[in-house]
């Protein structure tokens, strides 16, 4: 997500210093460096003064992306030519990796707990989460045509809580699950949710939105 997040921040760098020319085209470089300088400053500032938290972090990383695009102009924003050529780099770089990220992104669905068959690996293990309320974190197992299926349970602390998955993606050699818990008053005694996934990396990471990190059930 920061990643994404840092782009776009690059993009709206990019956006910000062509509309300046909309007011003039006679302005220094270094005026509309500035101008990068306080908008990236502001959001950077917004996001740890205004909204603060684990919610403000992607509006910092936004600042970060425009505070780079104001470096780059810093450096190549004097001729003409430099300044097209940071405006090509740039865009080049985003709809790449945007592409690559799209083309692999790995394909996830939760796992009706309808669709459990009785007896089978993931059921009994249902169940045994629902009986021994200590068991906190997740566990994978393989299912139908090789596909992974994690099993995630918060503990008996958070009875009456739901899970909720965000999104899933892949850093590297690291599998990362968001999900949001939140109270809705479920009859759970252990909350537990299902995600099957068309492939997981050797490392994986559930990270709720409280900051509360989730790991592997240890037998």
């Amino acid at each position: 997500m920061f990643v994404n997040t840092y782009l776009i921040g690059l993009l709206t760098g990019l956006g910000t210093y062509a509309l300046t020319f909309l007011f003039s085209k006679n302005i220094e470089n270094m005026k509309r460096v500035l101008i990068l300088i306080i908008v990236g400053f502001l959001t950077l500032l917004g996001s740890i003064f205004l909204i603060g938290g684990f919610e403000g972090m992607p509006y910092g990383v936004l600042g970060v992306g425009i505070l780079s695009t104001s470096f780059l102009f810093s450096f190549f924003g004097k001729s003409s030519l430099w300044k097209k050529s940071v405006y090509t780099c740039v865009l080049l770089f985003v709809v790449l990796y945007f592409g690559f990220t799209f083309i692999n992104k790995v394909d996830y669905w939760v796992i009706k707990k309808s669709s459990y068959s009785s007896g089978d690996a993931i059921s009994l293990y249902e169940e045994r989460v629902q009986n021994d309320l200590s068991i906190t974190g997740y566990k994978v197992f393989t299912i139908l045509e090789g596909n992974k299926g994690i099993v995630l349970s918060l503990g008996g602390k958070m009875k009456g809580n739901d899970i909720e998955v965000l999104d899933v993606e892949e850093q590297g050699h690291t599998t990362l699950i968001k999900i949001r818990s939140y109270y809705n008053q479920s009859e759970e005694k252990n909350p537990v949710i299902g995600i099957g996934l068309n492939r997981v990396q050797s490392e994986i990471v559930i990270m709720d939105t409280n900051g509360t990190l989730y790991e592997e059930v240890s037998e």
